[in-house]
This record gives structure tokens, C-alpha cells and sequence, in this order.
């Protein structure tokens, strides 16, 4: 069916009013999250300070009450742009000096919030049109298809993003449930760039792949766009296999600490240690004192090692057996050889 949508431009004002009031919304379920630096929104305010255009956003009515009349309406495109909008107008970010590239703006401008602005120049802001494509005649679905087919050719656009644009059923629903989790953001476990560009996200997908098929090669991403579509609908094992995550998770909290984190919070090496904690789950092992020490030394033989002018030189087998977990860990990282040996050596250390 042929898309079935009119253009027309909208003043900054209306759109920030219908934002702020909820009117206007970002549908989390397929959009990908905000992502722009601050140099980006200066940017863009720039542009609209220059007078120059932007690009078109999209907008889908979702649904009107019947009551009020008042319709809540989807940014299919463009959250990006109309976030930055809001935050400027709502004094969250400056007109950093560094970050404008037009000598005029920057003379005038530079560093400046809105409420810094003159009238003149709010009201320049205020009155700017935005270009607006509405879509009409569409249901949710058809609408998360349309952004992934906006977004295809976005090379920012990373492949879990895709995937969540794209994809959705009881998979990523499991997914979004593990990322939701406090435990992530308890151990300081993914930083500001994983959480913007979803790689949290793919990493718990991950995750529910070792739950599911246990360690599998996966150097491109045809593993987990097949789980995402093989279980979106019929996936019988979701609660048994939220169930072991979170089993795992209990198990990480025994054997964590502090002075681990370095190693731990490199998602090659975070994965090893769930495949760890799977093993000891499987096998109904206890994380014991004994257990956390050979960890611990595993990690700080590991670091010195790391750290050694002379690496290559080494030739005792614990050291030995170092250097291959090491090279497992700097090439290839996601071949099932290359996760394999990781798991093997570490579980072997550790077992003793």
C-alpha cells in the first residue's frame, strides 16, 4: 500500500509545547536511544540561528481521546533533533565557542544558554519552521518498519539499534528485561558510550544466547538477528532462561570485588566470566573462598602480564597459559575457539 502522508511546517513553539506536554512523543519500544554529544545540538542551533534549513522530521498520530480531542503523535525521525531543541529552550546545554563553526554565531552567541539570548534572537528561535512529514493510515508495526527503512542507510545507525527499530516479540522483550536490571549500573558495568549505542543491549542478548545454546561463534551478527526472530513469538523457555541470568548474577555478586573491575568491565572478559558462572550453575558449584583467591590471582597474574615489557619472553606454563588466554582475548575475541579457551583456562585456574 502506498505511504499516505501530507507535508507541512510547524513554528519550534508548537512543536516544544506539544513535546513538553506529552503530545508529542519518542516511542522507546523501536526508537533508538538519544545519542547526540552536545557538539551536535550546538550545531544544530547554530543552523537554526543561521536561518539555514534542516532536515524533515516525521511525525505519525497515534491515537486522539475521544474525550478531549487532544491526539498523541509519534517522532517516527527526528528525536534526535527536537531533544536538542527542547534541552537548548530549556537552558540544559550553552552554545559552547569550541563547538560553532560560523564566526558570527560564535561573535554573538558563544557560550551563551536561551535565557541568555535577546528577544530578538528568542523569538528568531521560536518562529523557526520545522519541515514535517505526517503519516496517516498506518498501525505500530507498520510504523517501526518505516523507521528501520529510514534508518537503513544511516551509518550511525549500529546493528542492535537496527534490531531494536526493527525487531521485536518475547526475545527482545527478555532483553530489554536483563538490561532494565539495577545490577548493571550497581557494578559500573557498561559505560555513557555502551549505554548510548545499545551496546548493553547486545551484550544481554548475548547472554541469553549462552543461556540458551551455551558457547557459539559469533563473529558476525546472524546469531542474534536469528534469536531475536526464532523467538519472538514462541519462546516457551523465557522465564527458565531469565531464571539462570539471574542465577549467574547471584553467583558474580559472590565472587566480584573492587579491585577486579578493570578486568571485569571489558565486555571480552565479562563474557568469559558468565560463561564462568553458567559452568558453576550447571554443575551446582558454590563460589568459596578458594575459588575467589585463584580469581583474584588469575586477574593479577593476568595484569602483570599485560603490563610486562618482557611478555614474550616467558616460558613457564602458568605464564604460558596466560599469554594464550591473552591472545584469546586480543584476536578474533568471539570465535567459539578463541571463547572457548578463554573459558577453559579460566575455569581451569580457578578449579585448580
Amino acid at each position: 500500500m502506498a505511504l499516505n502522508y501530507s507535508r507541512n511546517e510547524l513554528k519550534i513553539q508548537q512543536v516544544f509545547s506539544d513535546f513538553s506536554e506529552g503530545l508529542l512523543v519518542v516511542d522507546i519500544s523501536y526508537q533508538r536511544r538519544s545519542i547526540w554529544l552536545e557538539k551536535d545540538k550546538v550545531r544544530l542551533i547554530e543552523t537554526i540561528l543561521l536561518g539555514l534549513i534542516i532536515p524533515e522530521v516525521y511525525f505519525w498520530d497515534a491515537e486522539t481521546d475521544p474525550n478531549t480531542g487532544k491526539t498523541i503523535t509519534h517522532i517516527v525521525d527526528g528525536q534526535q533533533r527536537i531533544n536538542a531543541i527542547a534541552e537548548f529552550i530549556n537552558n540544559e546545554f550553552k552554545l559552547v565557542s569550541e563547538y560553532l563553526t560560523n564566526d558570527s554565531i560564535r561573535n554573538k552567541f558563544a557560550n551563551k544558554t536561551f535565557r541568555e539570548l535577546c528577544d530578538n534572537d528568542k523569538i528568531l528561535i521560536w518562529t523557526f519552521n520545522l519541515s514535517i512529514v505526517r503519516i496517516k493510515d498506518r498501525d505500530k508495526d507498520e510504523i517501526r518498519h518505516i523507521f528501520y527503512r529510514l534508518n537503513l542507510t544511516d551509518y550511525s545507525l549500529n546493528d542492535q539499534e537496527k534490531r531494536h527499530s526493527n525487531t521485536w516479540g518475547k526475545f527482545a522483550d527478555l532483553t530489554k528485561e536483563i538490561v532494565a536490571l539495577n545490577f548493571w549500573d550497581e557494578y559500573n558495568l557498561f559505560n555513557y558510550g555502551d549505554i548510548r549505542r545499545m551496546k548493553d543491549e547486545e551484550f544481554c542478548s548475548s547472554l541469553i544466547l549462552l543461556a540458551r545454546k551455551g558457547i557459539i561463534n559469533q563473529t558476525n551478527q546472524e546469531p542474534l538477528n536469528q534469536a531475536y526472530s526464532d523467538y519472538s513469538k514462541n519462546y516457551p523457555e523465557y522465564q527458565d532462561d531469565k531464571n539462570k541470568i539471574l542465577n549467574w548474577i547471584e553467583l558474580f555478586k559472590q565472587l566480584y570485588e573492587q579491585s577486579n573491575k578493570s578486568f571485569i568491565r571489558k565486555r571480552t572478559q565479562l563474557y568469559t566470566i558468565f560463561c564462568i558462572l553458567n559452568y558453576f550453575d550447571e554443575n551446582n558449584l558454590s563460589i568459596t573462598e578458594q575459588v575467589k583467591s585463584r580469581f583474584n590471582d588469575f586477574i593479577n597474574k593476568y595484569n602483570e602480564f599485560e603490563n610486562s615489557s618482557d611478555a614474550d619472553n616467558h616460558s613457564n606454563p602458568e605464564e604460558e597459559m596466560i599469554k594464550k588466554y591473552k591472545l584469546a582475548s586480543s584476536e578474533g575475541v568471539n570465535k567459539i575457539k578463541n571463547r572457548k579457551l578463554r573459558f577453559e583456562i579460566l575455569r581451569n585456574y580457578i578449579l585448580n
